[in-house]
């Protein structure tokens, strides 16, 4: 008995539109992926451009600080060359007294705590020199929320630190000059003839101003090679017992450096607080005005 030949199905209409639909479909994913990894090639290449190119320090950093990848603008900021770089980090790179502000917030940021920081601060290039740098972090996290990788871009603020610190001692500078200005104002010390010395003061006298005027007399006592001085309070009206004890102290310090102290121009109330202190005047000539003074200083140089 003959076999009968296999009887072969041929598809029907309906299968091969299906086929034709699936086949469409696969063609069109293709398309979309080609497209999509094309898009992915052009975005790496902008990456890679933007990276290598830029202006600025670029760097990305692992959890153990090292560097998994920088550009050459951070090369030449720290003045190594790329082999060099890599065999450190950026703890080693940064200024010692700035490490551990660094630090604390790297270890912030692994956490989670925050997800980019920004910090001024210094660097030590190749050669020594300390490069003032501005650096921005930003963290990239996996989808467990653990920490992967960060970003750094560092500027470079020398420039603009030094002309700020020039600024800011410039200004120091003005203000010390105010002050001392304001001092010679506050204790002026006129020689009104050869050994002798006159400080007028005038006006309200607080501690500091006091430590001001013995400080002012035993100088110029000193550099004018007084033999006379004296304190005119005549502008004086008030003085607590602090200042004016100070103020018999300077003049008794007067005599110390062998010059003769005389103060003059003693107001009511300042009298009552020498008394009430039961203050020792007897190395110190009091007058009544300061033309007395002037006077008696005079007379006493010519004998």
């Amino acid at each position: 008995m003959k076999s009968q030949p296999a009887q072969q199905s041929v598809p029907l209409d309906e299968d091969v539109d299906l086929l034709r639909l699936r086949i469409a479909d696969l063609e069109k994913q293709v398309e979309v992926q080609a497209q999509e990894i094309k898009s992915a090639r052009a975005d790496a290449l902008r990456y890679r451009r933007y990276f290598d190119f830029a202006q600025i320090g670029m760097t990305v950093t692992s959890l153990e600080t090292g560097w998994v990848e920088f550009n050459q603008r951070l090369c030449e900021q720290l003045g190594y060359s790329p082999e060099e770089i890599t065999a450190t980090n950026w703890v080693a790179l940064t200024h010692p007294e700035d490490v551990s502000l660094d630090m604390d917030l790297f270890n912030k940021l692994v956490r989670g705590e925050i997800q980019r920081y920004s910090l001024d601060k210094r660097f030590v290039r190749k050669d020594g020199s300390t490069m003032y740098g501005n650096i921005l972090i930003q963290g990239v996290y996996r989808p467990d929320g653990s920490f992967d990788h960060l970003f750094g871009f560092l500027h470079d603020i020398t420039e603009r630190w030094e002309s700020e610190r020039e600024r800011l001692a410039l200004k120091q500078e003005i203000i010390d000059a105010q002050k001392r200005a304001l001092r010679e104002l506050s204790t002026p010390l006129i020689p009104v003839a050869k050994h002798v010395l006159v400080m007028p003061l005038v006006g309200t006298i607080d501690n500091v101003r006091a430590q001001a005027v013995l400080e002012a007399l035993l100088d110029g006592v000193t550099k004018y090679q007084a033999r006379m001085t004296i304190l005119d309070i005549t502008g004086v009206q008030v003085m607590d017992n602090e200042v004016t004890n100070a103020i018999i102290q300077a003049a008794r310090a007067v005599s110390l450096l062998g010059a003769q102290a005389i103060l003059t121009g003693i107001q009511p109330g300042i009298a009552k607080t020498l008394v009430d202190l039961q203050a020792d005047l007897s190395t110190v000539m009091t007058l009544s005005t300061v033309r007395e003074g002037i006077s008696y200083a005079l007379g006493r140089l010519k004998r």
